[in-house]
C-alpha cells in the first residue's frame, strides 16, 4: 500500500507537469511513432525506431487522442519507475527514507521530465524496466522477470540489461545456479529480439538505413554526437543529465551496501555500450536505478531542511531542462544552487558518517 501511495503521488505530480509542458519541437519522432501506431507495419522502414514496436503497437490499439495516450503512458511509466526504485531499495535492505528519496529523484530527474515533454519514445518503459526487472530477480521471481524481459525487449534493447546484471552479480557472489538461470533469461530475451529483427527484415524489408547507432565501426552515435555538438553544449548537456546527482552519487558509495556496489560495477560495460550507440546525454538516465539510491544515501543523512532544499533545486532545474516548462526560471541558477547545496550535503555526510537514517 505504501508503494501504491508513492506511485499515486508521483503520478499526480508528473501528470500536472505533462499537462503544462509546451508543444513538441521539430526534433520529435512523433510522426514516425504515430505512423507505426496506426499502420503497425510500414514496409521498407529504414529507422531504428521501426524495430521498437511494443509501445506504438499497444497505444495505437487504445481509443482516444494520440498525444493524450502518449503523455499518459509517460506519466504512468515514470511514476511506476519511481515506485519500482522504492521496491528495489527495500529488496536491497536500504533504509526507508533512502528508498523514498531515490523514488522522488527518479521520477523528478532529467530523463523522466524530458519524456513528459517528448513522449513519443520507448524510454519511459525502459526507465521502469531497469528497477522493476532487478526487483523481480531480487525477490526470486525469475519467471516473471523472464517473461517481462522478453516482452519489454520488443520496446527497446535496454530490457536485456537487468538480466545480464543479475547474472554477473550472482556469479560474483558464488551463486552459480542463479547466475546461469539469469544468463539463460538474457539469452532468451536476446533471441526474441533477434526473431523480431529477422521477421521484420525478411518479411517487410525493414532495415537500419543510415542510422549512426548501427555503425559501430564508424564510432557509433557517440562520434556523430561529438562531431555535431559544440563542446560547451555537450558539457552542459552531460552535466544536466544528472545535475547534483553527479556529486551525491559518488559520495554515497561510502555508505552503499555490497549489493548496490556490485550492481553498479556490473553496469559499467552496459553503460559504456549505451554511451557509444545512443545519444550520450540521454542514454545515461537508463541507469538511474543505481544513481538515485547512491545519491539518496547522502541526502538521507543530512538535515531535512538541507535535503528538501537540494531536492527542490534539483527538481526546478529538471522542470526547465527536461520538461521544458517556459515559466520556470533559467536552469543555470537552479543548477548552480543545487551544486552548492550538493557540496554541503557531501561535506555533512562526510563529517557525520554515523548519522541515523530511518
Amino acid at each position: 500500500m505504501k508503494q501504491f501511495a508513492v506511485f499515486a503521488a508521483l503520478a499526480v505530480a508528473l501528470g500536472a507537469i505533462a499537462w503544462a509542458a509546451p508543444p513538441l519541437g521539430d526534433t520529435s519522432d512523433r510522426n514516425q511513432y504515430e505512423q507505426f501506431a496506426a499502420e503497425i507495419i510500414v514496409p521498407n522502414c529504414d529507422l531504428l525506431h521501426c524495430f521498437r514496436v511494443l509501445v506504438p503497437w499497444t497505444l495505437g490499439r487504445l481509443p482516444g487522442d494520440s498525444l493524450f495516450k502518449w503523455k499518459a503512458y509517460a506519466v504512468i511509466c515514470n511514476a511506476a519507475a519511481g515506485a519500482a526504485v522504492l521496491l528495489l531499495c527495500q529488496a536491497w535492505r536500504l533504509p526507508r527514507r533512502v528508498g523514498q528519496i531515490a523514488a522522488a529523484a527518479t521520477a523528478l530527474g532529467f530523463g523522466s521530465m524530458y519524456t513528459l515533454y517528448d513522449t513519443f519514445t520507448s524510454d519511459p518503459l525502459m526507465f521502469l524496466a531497469g528497477p522493476l526487472l532487478l526487483w523481480l530477480f531480487a525477490i526470486e521471481r525469475p519467471m516473471f522477470a523472464g517473461v517481462s524481459s522478453c516482452v519489454m525487449i520488443l520496446a527497446k534493447e535496454f530490457a536485456l540489461v537487468p538480466a545480464y546484471v543479475h547474472a554477473v552479480v550472482q556469479w560474483w557472489h558464488g551463486h552459480r545456479r542463479e547466475a546461469l538461470r539469469a544468463a539463460a533469461i538474457a539469452l532468451l530475451a536476446l533471441a526474441v529480439w533477434g526473431g523480431l529483427q529477422l521477421w521484420l527484415r525478411t518479411a517487410y524489408g525493414y532495415h537500419f538505413g543510415a542510422t549512426q547507432s548501427a555503425q559501430p565501426l564508424r564510432g557509433g552515435y557517440l562520434w556523430h554526437w561529438y562531431e555535431q555538438t559544440p563542446g560547451r553544449v555537450a558539457i552542459a548537456a552531460m552535466l544536466a543529465e544528472f545535475g547534483v546527482l553527479w556529486l551525491l552519487a559518488p559520495a554515497g558509495w561510502r555508505f552503499a551496501p555490497p549489493i548496490l556496489k556490485h550492481v553498479a560495477i556490473a553496469l559499467v560495460p552496459p553503460v559504456a555500450a549505451f554511451l557509444y550507440v545512443q545519444q550520450p546525454d540521454r542514454a545515461l538516465w537508463n541507469f538511474h536505478f543505481v544513481v538515485t539510491p547512491l545519491a539518496a544515501l547522502v541526502l538521507a543523512r543530512v538535515p531535512v531542511v538541507l535535503m528538501v532544499m537540494t531536492m527542490s533545486a534539483f527538481t526546478i532545474t529538471n522542470l526547465r531542462v527536461g520538461a521544458q516548462l517556459p515559466f520556470v526560471p533559467p536552469s543555470s541558477a537552479s543548477l548552480a544552487v543545487s551544486m552548492v547545496l550538493g557540496v554541503a550535503c557531501c561535506a555533512w555526510s562526510w563529517r557525520h558518517p554515523r548519522a541515523a537514517v530511518a
